[in-house]
């Protein structure tokens, strides 16, 4: 049991590590629009990943998608009364970032607006590479920058996702 209660406070330790990378890339892609904040803290979320063999579960990359993933349907919850949640979000990345990484970001948008299809968006994983998990991170960004949450710093997806954790 001790085991157990271990190494459940050290994955969640290292959940909110990540957690705190994203945000902080989502805080640095609000406070200056562009793709490297995002592909800059994937690289850092992912470089424990690159020593192992190709078989295994990169934990980097799983625990940052894993974060990620609840973002988005945290905000998908919370976005629920508004059809056009993902194209603001889509349409904010174009304008701050550019149209290829509206491109990009559209293939990894599907969690937001159907759930049920949201399998199909690991197909672009090998397509997209570094910027799949970048692409997530520049839809949170689109979406705290057009749905502000309480506070003008707040990453409300992660504040919300964090409440569904702890009372779950």
């Amino acid at each position: 049991m001790a085991a157990t209660n271990e190494r459940d406070a050290e994955l969640e330790e290292a959940y909110r590590l990540v957690s705190d990378t994203l945000a902080g890339a989502v805080r640095e892609t609000l406070e200056t629009p562009g793709p490297d904040p995002a592909r800059f803290a994937v690289r850092r979320l992912t470089a424990v990943d690159r020593d192992l063999p190709p078989d295994a579960t990169p934990p980097g990359w799983s625990l940052a998608f894993l974060v990620l993933a609840d973002w988005f349907d945290a905000a998908r919850t919370a976005l629920s009364d508004r059809d056009d949640g993902a194209e603001c979000a889509l349409g904010w990345i174009e304008a701050e970032l550019g149209r290829r990484y509206a491109a990009r970001a559209r293939y990894t948008i599907t969690p937001l607006t159907d759930p049920e299809s949201a399998r199909e968006t690991s197909h672009y994983v090998d397509a997209l590479g570094d910027d799949f998990l970048a692409s997530m991170t520049w839809t949170v960004a689109a979406l705290v920058a057009e749905f502000p949450g309480s506070e003008p710093t707040e990453v409300w997806p992660r504040v919300r996702a964090d409440a569904a954790r702890s009372a779950g």
